[in-house]
């Protein structure tokens, strides 16, 4: 059975593990100081203070750690998305609010994963995250409305989830401009917007569903 050596207090996997962190915040860095386009595997090693060696131990590509980049990032912000959220209120615009709150918060704290999450249409490596991403805090989104408005039935949810993807997917276009100055609203009321235009969003989408189904005489 081999022996785990340490190393000034190490162990091999302590090493291991400090070496991908300093690997992930020097690709951060590098992010947000230059953009996804600058980001190499020779920036980041010097940014690290790390050798290329250092980087195969966990790293296939530069492609591999772009994509470990984003996906700690996404799960970082979608973490605190989900702590807000449990502690608003059972509202469609509070939920709301709150969940738009903590992704600004997140992205304006952090230049290098919010430049992830800007940039990343066109970047092949996380362009599809970017989209897989989407998809799932408009799953989470929908969740949450049914819980206050719900249950759906079937139609209602793809309805609703249609709703939800435009508004959701649109909002993540909006990110890049609104960081950068172009669209000229203060944070809350960037944020209290789009909260609002997803309400009404979800409210109209099954106030007509309903509607319809109650003309019609029979459920969706």
């Amino acid at each position: 059975m081999a022996i785990e050596r340490s190393f000034r207090g190490e162990s091999a996997a302590e090493r291991l593990a400090r070496r991908r962190a300093q690997l992930l915040a020097a690709g951060f860095d590098v992010v947000g100081s230059a953009g996804i386009g600058q980001l190499t595997m020779t920036a980041v090693c010097e940014r690290a203070g790390l050798t290329q060696r250092y980087f195969y131990e966990h790293f296939r590509s530069r492609d591999d750690l772009l994509g470990a980049l984003f996906d700690t990032a996404f799960d970082e912000m979608f973490s605190q998305v989900q702590s807000r959220v449990a502690e608003a209120p059972a509202d469609l615009t509070e939920l709301a609010r709150a969940a738009l709150a903590a992704l600004v918060d997140f992205l304006v704290a952090d230049t290098g994963k919010a430049r992830l999450w800007t940039e990343a249409i066109g970047d092949s490596a996380i362009e599809a995250r970017k989209a897989d991403s989407v998809l799932k805090v408009t799953e989470y989104a929908v969740a949450q409305a049914e819980m206050v408005r719900g249950p759906f039935t079937a139609a209602e949810h793809a309805r609703v989830m249609l709703a939800a993807l435009i508004i959701i997917g649109g909002q993540a276009d909006t990110t890049a401009p609104w960081l950068a100055g172009k669209i000229d609203l203060p944070r809350e009321e960037y944020v209290d917007q789009i909260a609002l235009l997803f309400a009404l969003g979800i409210e109209n989408v099954l106030s007509q569903s309903r509607s319809q189904a109650n003309r019609q005489g029979n459920p969706l």
